[in-house]
């Protein structure tokens, strides 16, 4: 993969990491965000691992790899945090 190309697969990364953490902040669509920073996860492990990346192009994927594991988490625990407030409001089985 170019350094062209390679500059366009980390844009398009740096841009789904926005979209997610708008998403966190509001507390919306958190289980596809869940699902989109898997993916991005593992895009970047596979990137950092598999590719020739210049030092800039390495030290942006750290970063985004951090930024997504760091939303990952929160989003969970936002979602584990809302499932457990809804069981409250659910009515006891017996």
């Amino acid at each position: 993969m170019g350094s062209a190309s390679m500059s366009t697969v980390l844009a398009d990364i740096e841009e789904e990491l926005k979209f997610c953490q708008i998403s966190v902040e509001s507390e919306s669509r958190l289980e596809f965000v869940i699902e989109v920073l898997q993916e991005i996860s593992s895009k970047l492990e596979d990137l950092m691992l598999k590719q020739k990346l210049s030092d800039s192009e390495m030290e942006l994927a750290k970063s985004f790899y951090q930024k997504a594991r760091l939303l990952l988490h929160r989003a969970q625990a936002i979602l584990s945090i809302r499932d457990k407030e809804q069981e409250k409001f659910l009515p006891k089985r017996v």
